[in-house]
């Protein structure tokens, strides 16, 4: 986990909770607040999907993701910013990723969030595998390109 005065960011295998970001990012001065919860589907190009599975270079994934959210914060106006992926198996309609922000006006936070979103399933080491009746498959970043 990062933590500082305006970041949360969290690796963990545990559910994730939307309210914990919610309250992270809900101060007086802001009437903007975006979150994105990235969920497990039921189906990939026609397949019925079982389940996902997230591996991450963890320590590596959380300085990646502080960077994109220094990187990008500096083109808004923010105040707050949370981030927290998930790690292990993650079940259809379980959350894999929210990503939150906060800002006095709600254009910033929906257009940092929305990108924030890009950049991390790009550049950080987290890797999902999706699991179908007839077996699995892992999923490639752009940049990372396999489990380490």
């Amino acid at each position: 986990m990062s933590t500082n005065d305006r970041d949360q960011i969290i690796i963990t295998s545990d559910p994730l909770n939307v309210q914990r970001a919610l309250d992270h990012i809900t101060i007086p001065s802001c009437g903007g607040i975006s979150i994105f919860c990235g969920t497990t589907r039921d189906t990939f190009q026609d397949k019925t999907v079982l389940y996902l599975e997230y591996e991450a270079y963890e320590a590596m994934a959380i300085k990646e993701i502080v960077r994109i959210c220094d990187d990008l914060a500096a083109s808004f106006d923010l105040r707050k910013i949370y981030v927290a992926h998930r790690t292990g198996r993650v079940d259809v309609c379980e959350t894999s990723i929210i990503v939150a922000a906060s800002s006095p006006h709600r254009s910033d936070a929906i257009t940092f969030v929305s990108k924030a979103v890009d950049k991390i399933k790009e550049r950080a080491p987290v890797w999902k595998k999706e699991w179908y009746e007839d077996g699995s498959v892992w999923k490639e970043n752009c940049k990372c390109t396999g489990p380490v």
